[in-house]
């Protein structure tokens, strides 16, 4: 009985054996998956990634006056939902920065590409969290990745400061 198990077994298993031999000897003759930009890397600075920055830059901080300190943090799910879906977008742009005619090259573009999808993350994961400190904290991190890349592809000559 233990060997008519077995060779049930076998037989069941060989029709899906040899699909999956196939699939993998047989190229790929599908056409890549379409893809259309439809902005330009000046139009999701200004549309998409400025914007997500500014709210995770701004969802945290300390306003100091004569009157007193005021603590800025977010206070309800639907703050912390806003910075988390801006965390997101930026990490995202990251890898949209990556694709097609928007990536200048494989060198430092993909590296300060790769520095925002991961500085997003980690904001992401504070958001996540709704860990006030850590949405500071990584405000540096996305600042970094963002004026990097500025000051090697964004930036001309007019643009720089002698001090």
């Amino acid at each position: 009985m233990a060997t008519k198990f077995k060779m049930g077994m076998i037989r069941g298993f060989l029709p899906l054996c040899a699909i999956l031999l196939v699939a993998c000897e047989t190229p790929s003759t599908a056409p890549p998956p379409p893809f259309t930009p439809v902005g330009d890397v000046q139009q999701l600075m200004e549309m998409v990634i400025d914007p997500a920055a500014d709210i995770v830059w701004e969802a945290v901080g300390t306003i100091v006056t004569f009157d007193g300190t005021e603590e800025i943090f977010p206070r309800s799910d639907e703050e912390w939902s806003t910075v988390r879906n801006s965390a997101m977008v930026l990490a995202e742009s990251g890898n949209l920065l990556m694709v097609g005619d928007r990536a200048k090259g494989e060198g430092p573009w993909m590296i300060m590409s790769q520095a925002l999808v991961e500085a997003g993350m980690v904001a992401l994961e504070a958001a996540e969290a709704q860990d006030p400190e850590a949405i500071f904290g990584v405000g540096e991190q996305i600042y970094n990745a963002c004026e990097t890349c500025h000051i090697l592809y964004w930036y001309t000559e007019e643009d720089a400061v002698i001090r």
